[in-house]
């Protein structure tokens, strides 16, 4: 009725200036009359309307426009109205069906990314599982609106239970997580990792998009292109669970601190729908992956009598040495002992006063007829040695 009035006294008031502009010479035309502005708030869009079932709530995201229907700037107050309707497991749900929406939340609002959530009633949380339906509305400081927006949809009925005896802790592989694995290991679970400067604090460079990863999570990414915000997957093995009761991220990089939440994810199919039911995340396992990890010894060594000398006069005996290089990254180089596998000073001793940076050696000291046994370790960036690798006996030649 207030916008009825408002807009009829503004049509009054344009046809009295046009009337007395008539007999005034170079008065200019008004133009067509326009309505009085209501200030309404654009209606949600149904592209950045979300429901996510998590525990017993359902967790709504959208972005709450800038503008009012007329394209002008919003000002003033705004509240949101969230409403839900229980659709219950019948087949052939329409996403724009009709409703008998009640509202379950109100909240303060301003243009740009909004959330809101229902705490569902014991009655929801019970078996069996319903199709709930949910819009928002948004409202100016007089109360009015454009309307809701489209549907969006969440599932009722029981969560996962959340994961039991969460821990994360640092190994040479990457970041180790466990938990306690849940009978049958029916649902997916599903971590969050958020990248820590040093000071414990999460990285000032600008949120990346959420990146899935397969359980393995090989490869190792970028130190410069490591997002701040990582989510993965956990997947079943081949002709396994989904829950093997704990995984590893190889991606997590040395020198760093990360924060890791995890949650069950259970698929439900009711309504035509497929539905996505989340338990309570765990809280957060913090792992600082220090590089304090020795690298793995080296392995196939292989040794080949010969001799040194580019002349007769300076040829002598020789022993070269061969392994398979390490393919641990920031592997510094190697370091070989030698010991005399006849004699009675049988102690090792290191041959190479500076690490070899390839997986080769030539032994140019031993004495010829004598039989030497030698191993190889590897060493890190950090200065921390291996243990050795399986030994390798062999005589030095005689002429």
């Amino acid at each position: 009725m207030r916008a009825a009035e408002a807009q009829k006294s503004a049509v009054g008031g344009w046809i009295l200036a046009a009337l007395t502009c008539l007999g005034l010479a170079g008065c200019a035309s008004p133009g067509p009359p326009l309505p009085p502005s209501l200030k309404l708030p654009q209606i949600v869009s149904a592209s950045g309307l979300s429901a996510t079932r998590v525990g017993g709530e359902v967790k709504l995201h959208w972005t709450t426009p800038s503008r009012t229907t007329d394209r002008m700037l919003i000002s003033g107050k705004m509240t949101a109205e969230v409403c839900r309707d229980a659709l219950g497991g019948a087949a052939g749900v329409r996403r724009n069906a009709p409703t008998k929406c009640s509202v379950v939340a109100r909240v303060a609002v301003v243009p740009g990314p909004s959330d809101a959530v229902d705490t569902l009633p014991a009655t929801l949380l019970a078996a069996p599982a319903q199709v709930l339906a949910y819009r928002v509305q948004l409202l100016n400081e007089a109360g009015r609106t454009a309307g809701p927006s489209a549907i969006v949809f969440a599932a009722s009925g029981p969560a996962p239970a959340p994961l039991a005896q969460w821990r994360g802790r640092a190994s040479k592989a990457g970041v180790v997580l466990e938990w306690a694995r849940a009978a049958g290991g029916a649902e997916a679970i599903e971590l969050d990792r958020v990248l820590e400067e040093s000071g414990g604090a999460p990285v000032a460079a600008p949120p990346a998009s959420p990146t899935t990863a397969a359980a393995r999570m090989s490869g190792l990414l970028d130190a410069q292109k490591e997002p701040r915000e990582t989510r993965f997957r956990v997947e079943a093995e081949p002709g396994g669970a989904l829950d093997a009761g704990g995984t590893i991220d190889r991606s997590a990089q040395m020198g760093r601190t990360y924060r890791y939440t995890a949650q069950r994810v259970r698929s439900v199919s009711i309504g035509g729908l497929t539905l996505e039911v989340r338990s309570a995340p765990t809280d957060e396992a913090t792992v600082a992956m220090r590089d304090e990890f020795p690298p793995d010894a080296p392995a196939g060594l292989v040794t080949v009598p010969g001799f040194a000398g580019d002349t007769d006069a300076a040829r002598r005996p020789a022993i070269d040495l061969s392994w398979d290089p390490n393919d641990e990254p920031r592997i510094a180089g190697y370091r070989v002992y030698r010991r005399d596998a006849d004699g009675a000073a049988n102690a090792w001793q290191r041959l190479n006063a500076e690490l070899v940076g390839v997986a080769a050696y030539r032994d140019a000291t031993p004495v010829a007829g004598h039989r030497y046994a030698y191993r190889v370790t590897a060493v890190n960036e950090a200065g921390r040695e291996s243990t050795p690798g399986a030994e390798a006996v062999e005589t030095a030649p005689v002429e």
